[in-house]
């Protein structure tokens, strides 16, 4: 594993238990802040926001017509 690679996982290791405590204290920041961790939280698929379609899933499978 790259030096590089090795940091963002020991990043996303450390940081995603912070990132949820805050999640559970959101009530405690300021709007702006708060906006900024839902944010956070979504790019970081920490917070299940149900099935995305379209450009926000991963892997998502061309659809079918593209198929054809």
């Amino acid at each position: 594993m790259s030096p590089t690679r090795s940091a963002e996982h020991t990043y996303r290791q450390w940081s995603s238990p912070i990132l949820l405590e805050l999640k559970a204290r959101e009530h405690q920041l300021n709007p702006s802040d708060r906006e900024a961790l839902h944010n956070i939280l979504l790019e970081r698929r920490l917070i299940n926001t149900g099935n995305p379609a379209g450009p926000d899933r991963r892997n998502a499978a061309p659809p079918d017509d593209a198929n054809r």
